[in-house]
């Protein structure tokens, strides 16, 4: 059984394969501005190659609360928001929501300008996750592109300020390390990550801008890398091995 979660871009959205210990987990992320339901239906059971199954039709309505603490409510979890369907940006707000707010219970509970801290915190941390995101639909090189979906993504308009400023500072070949600090978005995900987001996509500044290494950095050899992968992965269980042993714990 795979250890990893796949997403695979489609006609006018992306799917997610998930295996689990007793099913496959599988799913359509489409615009239904571009498909009807049931074109998106048959276009994920061609996707997983399965007729098999009731199809769930649901809908995804984006986007966080203003406050996620009120007075005396504090909401949690689907309560404050949603932004994507794959579990764990979810999970992160949860934890993220329930340690903010024991830092405000100690730093002087229920007031007014520790709930205004605190809603403040974790707007950032949404819109810091939500940017994120939105980048990988900004900067897709997808051009086998029937229903025009990838090509109106890549177009979008309506940037936050911080995300306009990472672009502009990408592709003008500027520090992205000093832009990432200066806007507080390391505290998201970090500036690797968005190198290799940005980096991912294929999408680079102009040769001209590109600056070369220097002396102090290493070429990389990935034949190397993989052979000491390799040889790591040799001193454990495989994966499958790894199930059975906690299934039979648990069984004892």
């Amino acid at each position: 059984m795979p250890s990893r979660t796949r997403a695979t871009a489609l006609s006018a959205g992306w799917a997610w394969h998930i295996p689990l210990t007793s099913r496959n987990g599988n799913g359509y992320v489409y615009s239904s501005r571009h498909l009807t339901e049931t074109q998106a239906e048959a276009e994920l059971r061609a996707h997983v190659g399965t007729e098999a199954g009731e199809a769930r039709h649901l809908k995804m309505r984006v986007g966080r609360v203003r406050d996620s603490w009120s007075h005396n409510a504090l909401a949690v979890g689907l309560a404050q928001g949603f932004l994507e369907p794959l579990e764990a940006t979810a999970l992160h707000f949860v934890i993220a929501t329930v340690e903010a707010f024991l830092d405000g219970v100690d730093a002087g509970g229920a007031t007014d300008a520790v709930r205004n801290a605190f809603n403040a915190r974790i707007a950032a941390r949404y819109d810091g996750v939500r940017d994120y995101i939105v980048a990988h639909y900004g900067l897709n090189q997808r051009h086998d592109d029937p229903t025009g979906y990838w090509a109106q993504a890549r177009g979008i308009e309506v940037l936050s300020d911080d995300l306009k400023m990472l672009m502009s500072a990408w592709f003008t070949g500027a520090d992205m390390v000093a832009a990432i600090d200066r806007a507080g978005l390391a505290r998201y995900y970090s500036a690797i990550s968005w190198h290799c987001l940005f980096a991912g996509y294929g999408t680079f500044p102009e040769p001209a801008r590109l600056i070369p290494p220097g002396a102090d950095i290493d070429p990389v050899d990935m034949t190397r890398i993989d052979d000491f992968l390799t040889r790591c992965a040799m001193n454990f269980g495989s994966h499958a091995s790894r199930l059975r042993a906690a299934d039979l714990k648990d069984i004892a």
